[in-house]
């Protein structure tokens, strides 16, 4: 599984309208908000919207696909959480074996159906199965595991963490390298009102072709740093509830990441602000990393 942008409005392209913010929404979170099992699996329950929403993210696709030709070798590639296929689909067109793996049975299907539209020869070079990326069940070994767009956000503990890095350390070959990226934390977007609306924008769905208008808000908890995430989508045409939708997400500071990637034996080799390789520095909005295991 992976995740948007701190809650950024949906990329729904030309027939998407900024609407801006109003004052008239003021919300509040109950425990059901606070539910971690359902805020792990709801924003991943729609994969034609999923893909509908983040349609236009390009740059960490060709991100992973460069560097899949620098460090994969021969592969097997191994992606974690790898949703609908944003990354798993593009590798295979390059000529990648890959083995995918993923929480969620509608991210599976939706990249099941993605995998089914290619080349017979890039279909068989595909494998999807159904994990927790906390405990694998693969008896193989790769030189490159990969786990895009914030899936690591979803290890709420320094335990989800080990845990995650102990499977990739088992199935890396010597001189692998996991690649991943999270969110730089926004101290401005933590620090939002969480009774207000945010980021809202109208939009056509894009099964139904009805109008809607989403917004979000969202609660922070500091101690935790899970930012508990609420989606809004509200039709425009004939009537009907707003459907909320519940994400979790864990937010990892830059100094903290290093301290626990080397806690489990990780060494940092690359470490970039985006996805075109410039630095990261305080106001960019993701960190991307390259690392490996620690040589005994």
């Amino acid at each position: 599984m992976s995740g948007p942008r701190q809650a950024a409005a949906p990329d729904a392209g030309s027939d998407a309208a900024d609407v801006g913010e109003s004052a008239d929404d003021f919300d509040t979170f109950d425990e059901d908000d606070f539910d971690l099992e359902a805020a792990t699996h709801e924003h991943y329950a729609d994969g034609p919207l999923y893909d509908h929403e983040y349609k236009r993210r390009r740059a960490d696709v060709n991100f992973y696909r460069l560097l899949a030709r620098r460090l994969a070798g021969e592969g097997p590639i191994v992606e974690l959480g790898c949703g609908t296929g944003r990354v798993t689909v593009p590798l295979l067109r390059e000529g990648h074996q890959v083995v995918g793996t993923d929480l969620s049975d509608a991210m599976l299907a939706r990249a099941r159906t993605r995998v089914g539209r290619l080349g017979r020869a890039a279909r068989s070079r595909a494998t999807l199965v159904r994990a927790d990326m906390r405990s694998l069940p693969l008896a193989l070994q790769t030189p490159l595991v990969v786990s895009a767009f914030n899936a690591f956000e979803h290890l709420y503990t320094r335990v989800d963490l080990a845990a995650v890095l102990a499977e990739v350390r088992r199935i890396l070959k010597p001189g692998g390298h996991l690649v991943f990226d999270v969110q730089n934390p926004d101290l401005r977007w933590l620090s939002r009102d969480p009774r207000r609306r945010w980021a809202r924008t109208r939009f056509k769905d894009p099964r139904t072709g009805q109008r809607v208008e989403y917004s979000t808000n969202h609660v922070y908890d500091p101690v935790s740093q899970i930012a508990f995430i609420r989606f809004y989508y509200r039709p425009l045409e004939g009537g009907g509830p707003t459907r909320i939708v519940r994400l979790a997400q864990r937010k990892f500071f830059p100094a903290e990441l290093e301290a626990l990637l080397d806690a489990n034996g990780f060494d940092i080799a690359e470490r970039y602000g985006d996805f075109q390789g410039e630095p990261l520095v305080g106001d960019c909005e993701s960190q991307v990393l390259v690392v490996r295991p620690r040589r005994a």
